[in-house]
């Protein structure tokens, strides 16, 4: 059950690591080089697109998975995701089509964003509906292990071609195979989904004919609804510009900023990522035992005093320091990753779940995750500080943390 989830939230987000890892290289391939920095710019602009249409794809694919199952839904979008990145890597440069190249990438991009609209969302709402009460943090925790995964596979992927292929080669066709690799990936996703079985929760509604005919129209209708999207969108918040701080921007801020060489950026954010990749789990089973809330506190309150420190750390120039202050961000991160998609999802009765959770995490996806690493670069070369993302991370995090006093708590308890 966990692995038919995560397998599909594994191509995802796979996708959007070699995204941000071959940004350098896909931002000469797809755009004119007059600057390196616009050209940089516009290749995260491009990454922000599928994030832009990530509130569409909730709205779609939210009340598609509460009419027709989470199963079947959860099929359909890892097809169209695997089948959008495939094409990227088929695109050909803007010196072979001109314009055409960098309006292919946004379609497919587009694609992409309404594609996994539904996917992270859908895939924690089959976990926890499988789920023990007792252990669904730990179990839909596993989700953003694959999410950590995923981005530490691209990330490596790249940086082995970077390695091992020459400049021109990684220019003109090595760039194009991480993304090509999704196809098969993808496969092995959808055969993995189609053999577990609905989850039993959306089974009983609709043989008892309580499924919602217009789950959207329903959700927006109910005030308390609405509060509740609220809540799950504190627990969601602290995920959204950390997550990709970390895993997107860092590679090229190390690289740029800190001037380290590329192997020793690949160093650095594979020991934080491996550090968070082990804590996610453990937090999740933490959220079990001590509440959403506390865990919320914990990350919250962890970015607040951590963030500056961090900074100024990845700052020194040396690669140990560097390693510490990327850990003062990775294991806070780690907190709100194993926190969030459980006590979302909790908010919702199920007849409505997959709507308002999609919608919810696709909205902030693409106001605050999406377009993390095309402020932090913008910030930092129109301030000339490279301490200017960190002040941006904790400016979002801190109604986070007001909310962590006032919310009512959901650990434990029966899914509504």
């Amino acid at each position: 059950m966990v692995t038919s989830a995560t397998a599909g939230t594994f191509v995802e987000y796979y996708d959007f690591a070699i995204y941000g890892s071959l940004a350098p290289v896909l931002a000469t391939v797809f755009f004119p080089e007059f600057d390196s920095v616009t050209a940089l710019l516009s290749t995260f602009a491009v990454f922000a697109v599928a994030f832009v249409a990530r509130p569409l794809g909730g709205l779609i694919w939210g009340p598609v998975g509460d009419r027709i199952g989470r199963k079947r839904t959860l099929s359909i979008i890892i097809v169209m995701i695997s089948l959008a990145t495939v094409l990227i890597g088929l695109i050909p440069s803007y010196s072979a089509i001109g314009l055409a190249a960098p309006v292919v990438l946004i379609l497919l991009r587009l694609v992409q964003g309404l594609s996994a609209g539904g996917e992270i969302a859908g895939a924690s709402i089959f976990v926890a509906e499988h789920a023990h009460a007792n252990r669904r943090g730990a179990l839909v925790s596993w989700i953003q292990v694959a999410t950590t995964g995923a981005f530490l596979s691209g990330i490596v992927v790249a940086a082995a071609l970077a390695a091992f292929l020459p400049a021109e080669a990684m220019q003109s066709w090595g760039w194009r195979l991480p993304f090509l690799l999704a196809g098969p990936l993808g496969i092995v996703g959808l055969y993995i989904r189609l053999k577990v079985a609905e989850t039993p929760e959306f089974e009983s509604i609709r043989k008892a004919g309580k499924d919602v005919r217009h789950p959207l129209r329903s959700t927006l209708r109910d005030t308390a609804n609405l509060k509740q999207i609220g809540v799950a969108a504190a627990y969601y918040m602290p995920v959204m510009v950390s997550f990709y701080l970390i895993m997107t921007f860092m590679p090229s801020y190390l690289k740029s900023q800190m001037k380290f060489s590329a192997t020793a950026s690949l160093s650095i954010i594979l020991v934080a990522g491996a550090v968070q990749l082990v804590c996610v789990p453990l937090f999740g089973r933490l959220s079990d035992a001590l509440g959403r809330r506390v865990v919320l506190r914990l990350a919250t309150g962890g970015f607040i005093l951590l963030t500056y420190p961090a900074f100024v750390m990845l700052q020194s120039g040396r690669v140990v320091l560097s390693v510490a202050g990327l850990l003062l961000l990775a294991i806070p991160t780690a907190a709100a990753q194993a926190n969030a998609l459980q006590a979302g999802l909790e908010r919702f009765p199920a007849a409505i779940r997959f709507t308002a959770s999609a919608a919810t995490f696709g909205l902030l996806s693409a106001i605050f995750g999406g377009t993390a690493p095309y402020v932090s670069t913008f910030l930092g070369e129109a301030t000339g500080s490279a301490l200017i993302p960190g002040f941006y991370l904790v400016l979002t995090i801190i109604p986070s943390f007001i909310v962590s006093f006032f919310a009512s708590e959901t650990a434990r308890e029966p899914l509504r």
